[in-house]
This record gives structure tokens, C-alpha cells and sequence, in this order.
């Protein structure tokens, strides 16, 4: 099954991560910055959803620092219904599509999913062909 997904630009982490996203990448300025989150049309569900770079290991997320303003900003999606959060590995081992539409098939409708992998990395390019990864 397929969907569809709209690159969320009314969302952003804190003010205080934001600057320290900044400041790690060595620019000067201060505004909000974008990242990979999105809202999801997956059947008859809407389901927000990020792209964070990190890994999983031994059920514990390690998030790289741009991974974990990603995270904080799908936190900040405001939704009407109790919020569930699942977060996921992906690898570019297994079919990524098959990956991402298990993950969405198995999750209630409003849930928040955190897809966590080398987003930046092999998976980029694989990812891109199911998320808009530029605005």
C-alpha cells in the first residue's frame, strides 16, 4: 500500500536546541530550523512522522544531535487525539518501503513514528524516494 506525506514546515524544536544546532554547525544567525518531519496518509490513517539520524541498540536510541531536534520538533506536531510514539530502525539491508509501510500498517491512527537511521548517509537516497527531503 502505498501513501502519501506532506513535509511539515509549521514545526520546528526548541528555541534552545535550534541555537545549539546552529552553533554546531558554525552559523551565526538564530531562527527556526526545518527538519524531516511530516504528516502521513497511510490508508485511512494520519500519522506524523520524523526522520532522525542515530542508531538502536539493545532497545536504547542513540540519536545524533540534528536526529534528536527532529525527534523534539515531532514532538511539538500539535494533534487532537492521545499521542502514541514508536520509533524504528531503518536499514538499507531490507526493503525500505516494505520497512515503512510495516511500521505504518502496525501503529493507531494519530500515532507519532520516529524512523531513526543514517538518514544523511546510504539511506538518504533511499529515502528520499518515499520523503521530500528538500523544502
Amino acid at each position: 500500500m502505498a501513501f502519501s506525506q506532506v513535509l511539515l514546515s509549521d514545526v520546528t524544536a526548541n528555541k534552545d536546541t535550534n541555537q545549539a544546532i546552529l552553533e554546531l554547525l558554525d552559523i551565526n544567525e538564530s531562527h527556526d530550523l526545518q527538519y524531516h518531519v511530516y504528516e502521513i496518509a497511510f490508508g485511512d490513517k494520519q500519522i506524523f512522522c520524523c526522520l532522525s539520524g542515530g542508531s538502536i541498540e539493545n532497545g536504547v536510541i542513540e540519536f545524533t544531535p540534528v536526529g534528536l531536534a527532529a525527534f523534539e520538533a515531532l514532538t511539538n506536531v500539535k494533534e487532537i487525539s492521545d499521542t502514541e510514539y514508536f520509533a524504528d530502525y531503518i536499514s538499507t539491508e531490507e526493503n525500505i518501503a516494505e520497512q515503512i509501510e510495516t511500521v505504518f500498517s502496525r501503529v493507531p491512527n494519530g500515532a507519532k513514528v520516529c524512523f531513526v537511521g543514517d538518514i544523511t548517509g546510504e539511506l538518504k537516497e533511499e529515502l528520499s524516494k518515499y520523503f521530500t527531503m528538500i523544502h
